[in-house]
C-alpha cells in the first residue's frame, strides 16, 4: 500500500492525535482543549460554522500555526509545534482555502516541479514535464491542457489542478480546507473517487467542509466543533439526524400535485426543525415558490430575525434593496434550478459591509422541484487577512524592486566614473560638449531607472518606442569603450548588414546589454575580449532578432550555467557586493517582450550568452 509505513514501524496508533490543543491570537483564545484523532486510512471530516476555529485546527497540522499549548502526535512520536518544512517531511499537505498556484505558468509546471528542485526552474526538461503531465491528467479522467497558463483556467480547474499537485506528493495525512466548494459538479465526482481510491490505498485525510453531502460522500468520521471547542467525534453512520437534510424530502411522492407538495414539504421542515436549527452555517429553506419557510439559529442572529416573523417573505425582504447584486445572483440561480456557488460576494448585513460566500442547492423529489437550500457564509474577516497578506507581499516586492534598482544605478554610475577620469587626464575643449552629453545620458539613465520604480506602484506600462538595436549596440559601446581601454578588453562587434528593428522599451533592453557587459568585465579582471554578433533567426516560421555576446573569461563554475538568472544567486559571492539580482532582472524583462536568454560554458574559456527577442516587421 502506497501510503502506509513500513512493515517494521508500529501501526497500532492513529496517524496523529492532537492533545489538549490550546490556541490564542492577540489574546484571543481560537481553539480550547482541542482533542482529535486520525486513524491510518480514514477520512475525517471537520465541521463547524464560520469562525468555529476548523481552518486553525487545519493550519497548526500544516505548520502555518502554532499552538499556545498542548501536544500534535505523529506516527506515536510528540512535537509541540510544526513548521511547513517539518510537517512536509511528515508527509502532511494542505490544501488550502487560497489557491496557491503561479498563474502565469503552465498546468504542468505548477503540477510537477516538486519544491526540492525549485530552485533550478525554469530549467527543467520541459518536455518530460509536459509528458509527465498529461499522463498525471489523464490518469484521473482529467481533460485540461498541461500547456495553460493557469490564469486562463476556471476556478473548478485551477482548484482541481491544486489537489492534484499535493496529490502528487504523495502525503500520508492530506487535509482539504473548503477545497471541494470551489469544484464544479464533474470535476467533484472526479476528484471524490479519487480520493476514496486514495483512501483504500493508505492515505488518511481530514476535510474541513460546511458542505453535508462531502461528509456523506466518503467520510467515515465527523468531528463538529463550536467557538474553538469540539462538541462531538463519532461515525458518519452514527450522526443520521443531519443525513435527514437530504433524506426528508425523499417521502414526498411523484404523483402529489403542487399544493401538496408545499403543504407537505411545509411539514417536514417542522418535523425536522431541530435539526435543520443546529447546523452551524446561515442557511435559508425556501419552498418551490422562493418563499422563505425557515431560516435557522445562526441565520436569524446573522440577519436580526425574529422567531417566525420571517416565513413566506421572499429573499428581498431579507436582503432589502442595498444588496442589489447578491439579490440578482440568487434569483438566477434559482430560476437556472442548478447547483450554484458565488464567491467574495459584498453583503450589507445590519448597516456593516461583509463578504460572503453564497451557495444554492435546489430541492428535488424526483423530477419536482420542492424548494432551495441557500448558505451563506460571512468571509470578511479572510478577506481582510488575505489582504493584509497581499500588502505584505506588495512591502516585499517593493523591497526586492529597491533593491533590484540600486543594483542597476551601479551601471551608468560606473560609467559616469570612467568620465570623470576621462575630464581629469584628458580633457581638452573640443571634446567638452561630447563628454558632458555622455554624462547627461547617463544621468537620464539613472533618472529612467527610478521613474520606473514611480510608474511599478503607480501601475503604468513602460513607454515601447522602434529602434535598431545595432545602434543601440554602437551607442553602449561608445559609452563603455574608455573603461574596456582601462581594463585591457578589447570588443569586436560585428553587427548584422539588415536594420534589426525591435518595438520594447530602449532603456529596458539597453539595461540588459550592460547587466551581460558588466557580467564579462567582472570575469575578465586581467582583460581579454568580448566578441558581439547581431543577425536574425528564423523560429517557427517567425523572424527573430539574435544577439550572441562571448567571452574570455572564467566561464560559470556551476553544473547548470542557467541557475545564474535566478534571483539573488551569484557565482560572485565571496569576491564583490554583487547582489545577485542583475541577471535576474535582464532574464525578466526579456521574457517580457517575448523573447529568450540563454548562456553556456565555451570550451576553451569564457562563456556565451544568447539573446532572441522578436523582430518588428513592417
Amino acid at each position: 500500500m502506497r501510503y502506509q509505513l513500513k512493515d517494521n514501524d508500529p501501526i497500532d496508533h492513529p496517524l496523529l492525535k492532537l492533545r489538549n490543543i490550546n490556541l490564542n491570537i492577540e489574546n484571543i483564545r481560537m481553539l480550547n482543549r482541542i482533542n482529535l484523532e486520525i486513524e491510518r486510512s480514514e477520512v475525517h471530516a471537520l465541521v463547524g460554522e464560520h469562525g468555529a476555529g476548523k481552518s486553525s485546527v487545519g493550519l497548526l497540522i500544516s505548520g502555518m500555526l502554532k499552538p499556545t499549548s498542548g501536544e500534535i502526535i505523529i506516527n506515536n512520536k510528540s512535537y509541540n509545534s510544526l513548521n511547513l518544512q517539518k510537517a512536509r517531511r511528515l508527509n502532511i499537505e494542505m490544501v488550502y482555502q487560497q489557491i496557491y498556484l503561479i498563474d502565469y505558468f503552465t498546468v504542468a509546471e505548477n503540477l510537477l516541479i516538486p519544491d526540492k528542485v525549485v530552485n533550478a526552474f525554469p530549467f527543467v526538461n520541459k518536455k518530460r514535464l509536459i509528458e509527465e503531465a498529461g499522463i498525471l491528467l489523464g490518469k484521473y479522467g482529467f481533460n485540461i491542457d498541461p500547456l495553460t497558463i493557469v490564469k486562463d483556467l476556471k476556478l473548478s480547474e485551477k482548484m482541481t489542478v491544486y489537489i492534484l499537485r499535493s496529490i502528487y506528493r504523495k502525503p500520508e495525512l492530506l487535509i482539504l480546507d473548503e477545497a471541494l466548494a470551489k469544484l464544479a459538479k464533474p470535476d467533484l465526482e472526479r476528484i471524490i473517487d479519487l480520493l476514496i481510491q486514495l483512501k483504500k490505498e493508505g492515505m488518511s485525510m481530514l476535510c474541513i467542509t460546511n458542505r453535508i453531502d462531502d461528509i456523506y460522500n466518503f467520510a467515515d468520521k465527523v468531528t463538529i466543533i463550536k467557538n474553538g471547542e469540539i462538541l462531538l467525534t463519532d461515525s458518519v453512520n452514527n450522526i443520521d439526524r443531519i443525513n435527514l437534510i437530504k433524506m426528508c424530502y425523499s417521502q414526498i411522492t411523484k404523483g402529489d400535485d403542487g399544493e401538496n407538495i408545499n403543504r407537505e414539504f411545509y411539514q417536514l421542515l417542522k418535523y425536522n426543525e431541530a435539526i435543520l436549527q443546529k447546523l452551524p452555517v446561515n442557511l435559508i429553506v425556501t419552498d418551490n415558490e422562493n418563499r422563505i419557510k425557515m431560516v435557522n439559529e445562526y441565520g436569524k442572529k446573522y440577519f436580526n430575525l425574529g422567531s417566525t416573523d420571517y416565513i413566506n417573505l421572499l429573499l428581498d425582504d431579507i436582503l432589502l434593496k442595498d444588496n442589489k447584486e447578491a439579490l440578482s445572483l440568487i434569483k438566477n440561480s434559482l430560476l437556472e434550478k442548478k447547483e450554484k456557488a458565488f464567491y467574495n460576494v459584498p453583503l450589507n448585513i445590519r448597516q456593516t459591509k461583509t463578504i460572503t460566500n453564497i451557495k444554492i442547492f435546489p430541492i428535488y423529489d424526483g423530477i419536482f422541484l420542492i424548494g432551495n437550500i441557500i448558505i451563506m457564509e460571512d468571509i470578511s474577516k479572510q478577506e481582510r487577512l488575505r489582504q493584509q497578506i497581499i500588502l505584505s507581499e506588495k512591502l516585499a516586492s517593493v523591497g526586492l524592486l529597491a533593491a533590484g534598482v540600486a543594483h542597476e544605478i551601479n551601471n551608468p554610475l560606473e560609467i559616469i566614473y570612467n568620465y570623470i577620469n576621462y575630464l581629469r587626464f584628458y580633457l581638452n575643449r573640443k571634446s567638452l560638449h561630447k563628454t558632458i552629453d555622455g554624462l547627461e545620458e547617463e544621468i537620464t539613465y539613472i533618472k529612467q531607472i527610478v521613474s520606473n520604480l514611480i510608474s511599478f506602484s503607480d501601475g503604468n506600462k513602460s513607454i515601447n518606442e522602434e529602434f535598431d538595436l545595432n545602434d543601440l549596440i554602437k551607442n553602449i559601446l561608445n559609452l563603455i569603450k574608455y573603461n574596456a581601454k582601462y581594463k585591457n578588453i578589447n570588443i569586436d562587434f560585428k553587427e548584422s548588414k539588415d536594420c534589426l528593428k525591435l518595438k520594447a522599451n530602449k532603456n529596458e533592453i539597453k539595461q540588459v546589454l550592460l547587466n551581460l557587459l558588466k557580467n564579462s568585465f567582472e570575469e575578465m579582471p586581467e582583460g581579454g575580449t568580448i566578441s558581439i554578433n547581431s543577425g536574425t533567426v528564423s523560429i517557427n516560421n517567425s523572424q527573430f532578432v539574435n544577439i550572441t555576446i562571448r567571452d574570455t573569461g572564467r566561464g560559470i563554475g556551476d553544473e547548470n550555467p542557467n541557475n545564474i538568472f535566478l534571483p539573488f544567486y551569484s557565482t560572485k559571492k565571496g569576491r564583490s557586493n554583487n547582489l545577485g539580482l542583475g541577471l535576474s532582472v535582464s532574464y525578466g524583462i526579456i521574457k517580457k517582450y517575448n523573447g529568450n536568454i540563454s548562456v553556456k560554458n565555451l570550451k576553451d574559456a569564457g562563456c556565451e550568452f544568447t539573446i532572441t527577442l522578436p523582430q518588428k516587421t513592417g
